[in-house]
């Protein structure tokens, strides 16, 4: 069923809502994300496959110009599947996260959540990447300079600062998905430091030529969610 036109697929609970406000100044110091030539729309197919069997996973993403209503063009990144559905709105020239809405589905209820990014003055160095909203980590990381840089840490805006999360390049691999190749870079997330060792590590496969589509990923429980692996079925641009 489509969330995104206010329809409901079970006899769920009433919705819940999170408005999450920050206050701010001038951004500091940190690693920049520029758009990778992302066309102005896309239409991805995944199959997610995790302990409680297999789902498809539908994805789209199309540009919103500069408009009266708009000061600035974004990206709509939708996300639709059973149990999960997803809208990220996202800069288009620095694919930074203003705001999400995610919908959790199961057989009882359907919970939903509203993350809004009003100003924001986290502190960040020149090895950060700030993620403002975790919900758009996998589409803002297509856009991670990693000609430029192997490593970054991840700045969460609403985070703690105590334990440190990294991501780095693993290196380069050649996925085969449907008789199709796919030359990638396999990148690593994981806590930093000597806690990295004992704690699950996540993997996503980005494409090396540009607009650097997500081709597989295996996601460690400990990013929020069951663990699951997601695998590219389909991939479209419009120009």
């Amino acid at each position: 069923m489509n969330y995104f036109r206010n329809t409901s697929p079970v006899s769920a609970t009433p919705a819940i809502a999170f408005i999450l406000f920050f206050i701010t100044a001038t951004l500091p110091a940190q690693i920049s994300i520029r758009n990778p030539a992302f066309p102005p729309g896309e239409s991805i197919t995944y199959i997610r496959s995790s302990d409680g069997g297999n789902e498809m996973v539908e994805v789209e993403m199309h540009l919103v110009p500069e408009n009266s209503s708009a000061s600035r063009p974004y990206y709509e990144y939708r996300t639709q599947s059973e149990s999960k559905d997803m809208l990220v709105k996202l800069y288009a020239d620095t694919l930074e996260i203003f705001y999400s809405e995610v919908w959790l589905k199961n057989s009882y209820s359907t919970i939903h959540r509203i993350n809004k990014i009003v100003e924001q003055n986290k502190p960040t160095g020149p090895d950060d990447l700030l993620l403002c909203d975790a919900n758009g980590l996998q589409v803002r990381l297509r856009g991670f300079p990693w000609n430029r840089r192997n490593k970054a840490q991840l700045a969460f805006l609403n985070g703690s600062d105590k334990f440190k999360i990294e991501i780095k390049i693993d290196g380069r691999e050649t996925l085969r998905l449907n008789n199709t190749a796919y030359e990638c870079r396999k990148v690593q997330l994981s806590l930093d430091g000597f806690l990295g060792t004992f704690f699950p590590k996540s993997y996503f496969w980005y494409t090396v030529d540009k607009p650097h589509i997500l081709v597989r990923a295996e996601v460690a429980e400990m990013m929020g969610e069951d663990a699951h692996v997601l695998e590219l079925v389909s991939y479209s641009a419009s120009h």
